[in-house]
């Protein structure tokens, strides 16, 4: 009897052993995350495809990619030199900017068409005919007063471009709904409408659906992308979708923001390639919701403004979307009337189709101004390239002012490695009006044959130099800028010393000598071409201060006498918190955000995951047992024998 109760006994262990080394469930499971790629060649292309990530979308036209992949998959990638970069596929959403107020009263209650002149330029015949406005939105609903022309759905529930949010079917009103009468008129009424729905009915959507939506406007070859959202946070992909949009010649319209003064203008907005919009109210002030800022390019009605709505009704809405608006379909206006403008000159021509409310010039508020049709000024400085004349009666007899065009600029202004709107706001700052010069010559001869101002600043800028950094220099040498006779030479002088600068060798407004902190100052002798070899005495630093570096192993060792434990989970948090990247993008007509972020590296299981760990290690520990116990039976039997 004991010997049968022996044998049971060590089965029996032997079998809760094997079932506990039975293969268990994994402690962490890691989820994948979704990606934007943006490729820097072909061959990085090609290392995303070659890579273990799952390609949920392409480009036509945008050198990148939508993946799900592991962090693993991911680090390999961020470290391939042929990625330029690689960043969450972020959440965008709009959120109201206040509540929709119905609103059935008749045409004539529209106090922002008055306010831009937009019966004046209908006068003229100038309706958008054959202007094709893309407008990126929740979509467009049917409705009497608009008519569609087409359009594409990039969220992933649903085909139709139908808009199930309310948004994009008021914006689009503004733009383009009928002139019939009733409930409200567009500022384009003939324009080409499409809806480009990349948020769903609930105003969200992701940064790929926007990216994918750009993709189709270039693909359909948009005039004008109007985009009535924005977000506070920045996305290299999206900027470089705005530059591709842009090079390939559509105008880019978006909102300032809706959070008010004190608050930087969103992005798309604040993009160079992006006309960014704020909004005014009734009385021509800047609404009191309007973000403004240096990025600001112009401004329109945005305060109440009625439009279309989902079904047959109209309603009222506030918001820069709304200002953004009629921005574009002004845009569309000028279209038509000079056709063969590209948008960089349509771009500089709308400047001058603009009454200035704030101060004189551009500004923060308003930009160049309040947006005007006819334009204020009627002698323009920038003049159509249509040599048949415009819609407006213009004909190709008349002798059009001499002007340096748009085009010339934006090629100076590249080549200066500076936006064209950071090369007016310098001529400006210097007394000089960049749009007011006969040709390019005249540009070219205040930047490059005059020593003032502006030559100077360009100089510093290319170089990277603080102006307070060359007055130094000059003034340990003796020097003035009247000792330069060309501008090459002061350009030879400044790589000179942004050389030194680079290679660590002189320390600026520091004397020969000792410095402040007790460093040892040598002087070095450099040939200067401008002063015919004579030696020039640069004082630099021999040696360079040491800064304070305070590594994980010193935090800890200093930490033993002050509770370890204490101090090494207090420094694991604040590492923590100061490495945590917030994922989500949030695109509004309101107000921009972050919302807090689900960590996607990795989830726990329940609690149970160590108790699991301990019971494996008993199973073991019983299997062991229950096997040593089997083999001193069987060997007290075969000696029984």
């Amino acid at each position: 009897m004991n010997k049968i109760l022996m044998k049971q006994s060590i089965f029996a262990l032997l079998l809760v052993g094997l079932v506990f080394q039975l293969p268990t469930e994994k402690v962490y499971a890691e989820e994948e995350k979704r990606m934007v790629v943006v490729y820097e060649n072909e061959q990085g292309e090609k290392a995303v495809e070659a890579s273990d990530a799952a390609i949920e979308e392409q480009y036509d036209h945008l050198s990148a990619a939508t993946i799900a992949a592991d962090t693993a998959t991911i680090d390999k990638l961020k470290s391939d030199p042929d990625i330029k970069y690689v960043e969450p596929d972020s959440k965008i959403k709009i959120a109201e900017s206040g509540d929709m107020q119905p609103d059935e009263t008749v045409v004539s209650d529209q106090w922002n068409l008055a306010a831009i002149g937009a019966p004046a330029a209908w006068h003229d015949g100038l309706t958008g005919k054959g202007v094709k406005i893309a407008i990126m939105d929740s979509g467009i609903a049917a409705h009497e007063d608009l008519q569609v022309a087409g359009g594409i759905s990039t969220v992933d529930y649903t085909e139709s471009f139908e808009d199930d949010e309310g948004h994009g079917t008021h914006v689009a009103g503004i733009i383009g709904a009928k002139h019939d009468e009733k409930g409200t008129d567009g500022i384009a009424p003939d324009a080409d409408l499409f809806a480009v729905k990349v948020l769903d009915n609930t105003g969200e959507g992701y940064l790929s659906d926007l990216l994918e939506g750009i993709d189709w406007a270039i693909s359909n070859d948009m005039d004008i992308i109007n985009l009535s959202m924005g977000t506070a946070d920045e996305s290299d992909a999206l900027e470089e979708a705005m530059q591709k949009a842009y090079q390939a010649g559509i105008l880019l319209v978006a909102a300032s923001g809706n959070e008010g003064a004190g608050y930087p203008v969103d992005y798309p907005a604040a993009y160079e390639p992006v006309i960014a919009v704020s909004a005014t109210d009734s009385e021509n002030n800047i609404a009191a919701f309007s973000s403004v800022g240096e990025k600001v390019e112009f401004s329109a009605p945005g305060a109440n403004i009625k439009s279309t709505l989902p079904g047959s009704g109209y309603g009222i809405m506030s918001g820069t979307s709304q200002a953004t608006s009629h921005v574009s379909a002004l845009l569309a206006i000028l279209k038509q009337q000079f056709p063969a403008d590209t948008n960089e000159q349509l771009r500089v021509r709308l400047q001058q189709y603009t009454k200035d409310l704030g101060q004189e010039a551009r500004d923060q508020l308003y930009g160049y101004g309040l947006i005007q049709y006819p334009a204020p000024v009627q002698d323009e400085k920038l003049l159509s390239n249509d040599s048949e004349g415009s819609m407006s009666g213009n004909t190709g007899d008349e002798v059009k002012e001499d002007r340096v065009t748009a085009g010339e600029l934006r090629i100076l202004a590249n080549k200066l490695e500076m936006t064209i709107d950071d090369l007016a706001d310098l001529f400006a700052a210097n007394g000089f009006d960049l749009y007011n010069y006969q040709n390019l010559d005249e540009v070219n001869d205040v930047i490059y044959q005059n020593i003032n101002g502006v030559s100077v600043h360009l100089l510093l800028e290319k170089a990277g130099l603080a102006r307070e950094q060359l007055d130094l220099q000059l003034a340990a040498e003796d020097l003035t800028l009247d000792d330069f006779n060309t501008l090459e030479e002061l350009s030879a002088y400044i790589n000179e010393l942004e050389q030194h600068i680079k290679n660590g060798e002189n320390q600026l407004g520091t004397p020969e000598g000792n410095d402040e902190e007790g460093d040892t100052i040598q002087d070095i002798s450099v040939n200067d071409d401008l002063t015919d070899g004579n030696s020039v005495h640069v004082p630099v630093e021999s040696d360079f201060v040491e800064k304070e570096r305070v590594d994980l192993e010193t935090v800890l060792q200093q930490a033993d006498s002050a509770g370890k434990e204490n101090v090494d989970s207090g420094a694991v948090q604040q590492i923590d918190e100061s490495n945590r990247v917030t994922d989500e993008i949030i695109f509004t007509y309101k107000s921009a955000g972050k919302a807090n972020p689900e960590d996607q590296q990795g989830k726990q299981l329940p609690d149970t995951a160590s108790q699991i760990g301990n019971l494996i290690a008993a199973g073991g520990m019983l299997a062991a047992a229950g096997l040593i116990l089997y083999m001193r039976n069987r060997h007290t039997k075969f000696r029984s024998r």
